[in-house]
């Protein structure tokens, strides 16, 4: 099966994290959230993906070449962020008639997509939400969907979508992405997929929607913590850091090179590779790749790639190449 990832955007709310690195690469319980969505969607049987970059895009072309080389992975670029509808049309000349995903890329989901298997219907997999004005929603009616509505101001129900997309036809879809563009047909300035997949369903294309288990929000610093926790709780640590005279308190995912001295970490931390933490108490944080921390006590902070952070208790998110004293 065929799967679209569009990762183009600048993730501006994750800032400073994403100045130098695309959001799709920004570790979760130690590993990017791209690679989370991807081995999810290959346990499920897709086998060729396109990803639609944009942002520092380069850097997800590298990684995926070298991550995946037993998936078909080709690219294409979005100049210009017009939208999800125009994210996906770029993936035309790779979508037949047989059945296409479109899975955002920094949309972290479980699932049971084994049911996808043969599904003639489309799909839009959602999630009750206690805030639907800030998604996409749909309106059920007999166990089908009967509208779709991108960030309603008076919310027609609490069912989000979630960002995951199952389509009969890949090239059905493109058909209906293209009619937007071509009539100028933009929400909020920009080309939505909600708008094609509402055109879909005016045209008689039918929708049902897919219960998903679990929905994890990385779009803000606050929230990329929780999903870590939540990550390593349900699926436990991974990795043995040099230990001097220090202790980890379980789950902590330790890339290769991890250092501790002196010091407790845990529980809820993910060290990348070659950190070194010293004299310090560190707990429910991201700790990333050749960074040094010393003498600090954290508590639900992230920190970027190369950063070192020497002082006193306190809580922080830095990008790449910082040197923090606090």
């Amino acid at each position: 099966m065929h799967c679209i990832i569009p990762a183009a955007g600048k993730g501006t709310r994750m800032r400073p994290l994403t100045w130098s690195k695309p959001k799709p690469l920004l570790p979760v319980a130690g590993r990017p959230m791209l690679a989370h969505v991807m081995d999810t969607l290959k346990d499920a049987g897709v086998d060729h993906i396109t990803l639609i970059t944009g942002y520092l895009g380069q850097e997800i072309v590298d990684w995926a070449r070298s991550g995946y080389p037993d998936i078909l992975v080709d690219f294409a670029v979005q100049e210009s962020a017009d939208g999800l509808a125009s994210a996906v049309l770029l993936a035309e000349e790779y979508t037949t008639d047989s059945p296409s995903m479109v899975v955002l890329g920094d949309t972290l989901f479980s699932a049971d997509l084994s049911v996808l298997k043969g599904e003639t219907r489309n799909l839009i997999v959602t999630a009750p939400v206690d805030d639907p004005s800030r998604f996409g929603v749909v309106l059920m009616e007999n166990g089908q969907v009967k509208k779709l509505v991108e960030k309603p101001s008076e919310p027609i129900s609490n069912l989000a979508i979630v960002g995951v997309y199952y389509f009969a036809s890949g090239r059905k879809l493109m058909e209906y992405c293209r009619q937007l563009k071509e009539k100028n047909t933009r929400t909020r300035g920009e080309y939505q997929l909600t708008d094609a997949m509402q055109l879909m369903l005016q045209n008689g294309e039918p929708f049902g929607t897919l219960n998903i288990q679990g929905w994890y929000d990385c779009g803000k610093p606050e929230t990329l913590i929780e999903t870590n926790r939540i990550l390593l709780k349900e699926n436990g640590g991974a990795g043995t850091p040099v230990l001097k005279n220090s202790v980890v308190i379980e789950p902590c995912f330790f890339q290769e090179g991890t250092v501790l001295k002196n010091s407790v970490v845990g529980p809820f931390v993910s060290c990348g590779r070659n950190v070194t933490i010293c004299d310090s108490r560190i707990s429910d944080s991201i700790i990333c790749d050749d960074s040094l921390v010393s003498q600090v006590n954290l508590e639900g902070s992230v920190t970027g790639d190369r950063t070192s952070v020497e002082g006193r208790p306190g809580r922080l998110f830095t990008g790449d190449d910082s040197v923090t004293c606090i």
